[in-house]
């Protein structure tokens, strides 16, 4: 039987969520195993490392501060993957987490806890100076043999595959995984954790409202987690190799009511329109509106993409009507837009590019066209932007290698800094980018591009990013977690 979420009896979750609540509110700011010293989890339940770990009757009740923090992919809701100086100076590893499975999301902070979810279908809380495990969620049964299955992908156990999102007033992580029940078919699987404890507060099956000749086999949750409006905000597209018939989706589930569940779906009038944004995420407006880029309808169309809502970026309403739509007059073929998520900047723009390697300043209120910088990366733009705000300049990964610099003042084409090759986030004057797969964590000059340090991380997934909070940097690995600083 597929293991599901238990669900805590009413009485204790109003109480684990008052313990949560008062601590917050003194506080300022914004193929996996188990561990040899750990007894193997219950499936669908928390489990404790075993002694001298604190158990989770001592992590309920010890301060969980709200910061530092870094909530969900690349840290706001712009996606700015942007934090406050100074950057760790002789960067040194600090720990390192062997969690038996590949880490695909970008590991999240909440105080003292660094939480991350695998190919295994566990989510870990890791104690942020000493990456000791804390607990584990055993979420359900990944798909193995993947290809033979689904007909495609390379990813295999196939699990959690997103970037999770914290939500810190309520103490809750939210992690998306792919499981299998009894009869062998695939669900995508929402659970919310208590961050102190693992326990659950939220469970239930997210797929899309596929219609008759869908199957939520050929459906990837690669895009990171969002929250926002109350929801989770989960995004779907094809495995590498778009097989099978399928369509992008965005789903909304409530973070608080089972059942409650709202959706876009790209390409209504065909196929395809993936929403997988290279492990990126959707951004949220301060309005609560929602922006997504999509890929390419699948069967690739012959010149132009002409499908409704594919190749775009897509505004939508909470519960997730279309508000506005920009296509990219470029795309057609597999030129996808999706390949890195929307940006939200200053002065009420976003940002989108894909492997048109054409970059786009849209307004966001209505996504009408402020400009466009041509000959980006010169090879796809793979992952999510990062943004420094004292610089006014966009680093865009570039698949081939480098990160591309755009200046937002006058939208021009910058420099090319070399040296990596994945998302990249910005941590005071300092540009922190991996390469994959084969890893390496550099700190780049934001104005100059000259290498300042570098670091061995050992192999890294595809588009991997670090995170950055209580001044370490934290990958996710082929292996688990690492921790520098």
């Amino acid at each position: 039987m597929r293991a599901r979420g238990r669900r805590m009896p009413r009485p204790a979750l109003l109480a684990s969520a008052g313990v949560l609540a008062l601590l917050l509110a003194g506080c300022t700011g914004g193929g996996g195993q188990v561990a040899a010293s750990s007894p193997p989890p219950t499936p669908g339940q928390a489990s404790a490392p075993a002694s001298p770990m604190p158990s989770p009757s001592v992590t309920a009740t010890a301060p969980i501060a709200a910061t530092p923090l870094w909530a969900s992919y690349h840290g706001d809701q712009a996606r700015t993957g942007a934090a406050p100086g100074p950057s760790p100076a002789s960067v040194r590893q600090l720990w390192k987490a062997d969690l038996g499975a590949q880490v695909f999301g970008q590991p999240v902070v909440i105080g003292s806890r660094v939480i991350a979810g695998t190919e295994s279908d566990e989510v870990v809380a890791l104690d942020r100076t000493s990456g000791k495990k804390l607990w584990q969620y055993t979420l359900g049964t990944p798909l193995r043999d993947v290809q033979a299955k689904a007909g495609c992908g390379n990813i295999d156990p196939l699990g959690i595959t997103s970037s999770l999102a914290i939500d810190p007033q309520r103490g809750e992580v939210f992690a998306v995984g792919e499981v299998v029940d009894d009869r062998g078919v695939v669900h995508h699987h929402l659970v919310g954790l208590a961050v102190a404890t693992g326990d659950v507060m939220l469970s239930e099956d997210v797929d899309p409202p596929l219609r008759t000749g869908e199957k939520s086999v050929h459906l990837l949750q690669r895009a990171g987690l969002a929250l926002g409006n109350g929801r989770v905000y989960i995004g779907y597209g094809g495995n590498i190799g778009d097989c099978g018939y399928y369509h992008g989706w965005l789903v909304g589930a409530s973070e608080t009511a089972k059942g409650d569940l709202v959706s876009f779906k790209v390409a209504p009038d065909g196929e395809g329109g993936a929403i997988w944004l290279s492990g990126g995420a959707p951004a949220i407006g301060a309005d609560g509106s929602v922006y997504v880029t999509t890929g390419n309808a699948n069967p690739f169309p012959p010149g132009r993409d002409r499908l409704q809502y594919t190749e775009s970026v897509v505004k939508l309403t909470p519960d997730l009507k279309v508000a506005r739509a920009f296509k990219d007059p470029d795309a057609g073929g597999d030129e996808d837009l999706a390949t890195g998520n929307p940006m939200l900047l200053p002065g009420g723009i976003v940002f989108a590019v894909g492997k048109t390697d054409v970059g786009y300043a849209l307004r966001a209120s209505d996504l009408s066209r402020v400009a466009e910088v041509r000959g980006v990366c010169g090879s796809d733009p793979d992952g999510g932007p990062a943004f420094d705000a004292a610089t006014a300049r966009l680093f865009i990964p570039c698949r081939g290698g480098g990160i591309q610099v755009i200046s937002t003042g006058s939208w021009t084409l910058g420099p090319r800094f070399a040296g990596a090759n994945s998302a990249p986030i910005v941590v005071g004057s300092s540009l922190w980018a991996t390469s994959y797969p084969e890893g390496g964590l550099v700190e780049l000059d934001t104005r100059s591009g000259q290498r300042r340090q570098s670091i061995a991380t050992g192999p890294v997934p595809n588009f991997a990013t670090p995170s950055f909070a209580g001044g370490a940097l934290i990958l996710g690995t082929r292996a688990g977690v690492v921790a520098f600083g």
